[in-house]
């Protein structure tokens, strides 16, 4: 809220408000009403005037800290004018009470000070208004600069699931796969071939589209695990447990694939500590892949650009947040699953 704490602006404010109260003050002198006489410039107009503001922005900025902009309701509007009206009723009554005992000779008319209430609500509404408005604007603006965020967070996961698509290491070790393949089982290494142009068909056909469907995630990811599986024998499994309800919902692209990638990256696969990766559905609302955790003795270098890419492109699909929780000896992460909206 730096637009509500400007001090420029509240400097300009109050010398604006003070300055009109003043002009007032004298065209009412100017036409004979003795009932409204000119008051101590710094006591009555210049104090006033700080009071008004302050109280008025003080409000505002107390009600946006407790009730962020995302909560607007009628209730919320309601008793930020209740609090404004009571607030600012209380302050004149107390400014007025203290001129009143200070100027016992000269008391004011009950229908001045009414009229003087009437112009202080006046005034603190403008203020209150002023605020709700700058306000508004700076939540707008960091709208716009976290939508750009988004945008350019978007781009960058676009060029990293392009580069994961055709990283070296996995080209190498595929290659690496298929040659001692085509040496020992050359029926086996036909089958390596056709799975590995189904994933890199689906890499290619993937990367232009938001969402795909489950059905087509787990077909793709059956066929990359059969290379996970060719390579690592029985040291991997992977276990897929989907009702046939949920195949039709959708799922951004890759999110299987990094998720399985980063069980073998970060864990241990050997045929005496296989790797376990499950895949199932939680509430038909959830997709939870999940697998036993066995680290490996030397840390694998990590940047997390994994998990934060999958995070981002929910956020930009404006869906849940996804869940990643880790317990002794298991790793889980929630996807959200989106249904398919019919027009």
């Amino acid at each position: 809220m730096k637009l509500a704490t400007d001090f420029r602006i509240r400097l300009i404010g109050i010398l604006v408000i003070a300055i009109h109260r003043f002009g007032l003050m004298q065209a009412a002198r100017a036409g004979g009403e003795e009932t409204a006489p000119l008051l101590g410039l710094l006591d009555h107009i210049l104090l006033a005037s700080v009071i008004i503001w302050e109280s008025s922005r003080l409000v505002v900025v107390y009600f946006q800290r407790r009730y962020p902009t995302e909560q607007l309701s009628r209730r919320r509007f309601t008793a930020e004018a209740l609090t404004l009206l009571l607030v600012t009723t209380a302050l004149f009554s107390v400014h007025r009470f203290a001129y009143e005992v200070t100027h016992l000779d000269n008391p004011t008319p009950i229908s001045f000070m009414l009229y003087g209430l009437l112009d202080t609500l006046l005034y603190s509404t403008l203020v209150a208004a002023f605020y709700k408005m700058l306000l508004f604007i700076e939540a707008w603006q960091k709208a716009n600069q976290e939508a750009e965020q988004l945008k350019k967070a978007n781009l960058i996961s676009q060029l990293d699931s392009l580069k994961n698509q055709v990283k070296p290491h996995f080209l190498f070790n595929s290659l690496n796969t298929l040659t001692a393949l085509v040496e020992k089982d050359s029926d086996q290494a036909v089958k390596f071939i056709a799975e590995l142009s189904k994933v890199y068909r689906y890499l290619l056909q993937s990367n232009e589209k938001e969402l795909i469907s489950l059905t087509s995630e787990l077909e793709f990811t059956q066929a990359y695990f059969f290379l996970l599986q060719t390579r690592f024998g029985n040291g991997i499994a992977l276990n897929v447990d989907v009702a046939d309800g949920c195949l039709d919902t959708l799922i951004p692209p890759l999110t299987l694939q990094i998720l399985v990638e980063n069980a073998v990256k970060h864990n241990q696969v050997s045929v005496r500590k296989p790797l376990q990766v499950n895949v199932l559905i939680e509430q038909n609302r959830w997709l939870v892949v999940t697998n036993n955790i066995q680290r490996k003795r030397v840390a694998v270098p990590t940047n997390g650009m994994g998990l934060s890419n999958i995070a981002t492109k929910y956020k930009l699909l404006n869906q849940p947040d996804i869940v990643v929780t880790e317990e002794p000896k298991r790793f889980n992460v929630k996807i959200p699953l989106i249904q398919v909206t019919t027009p």
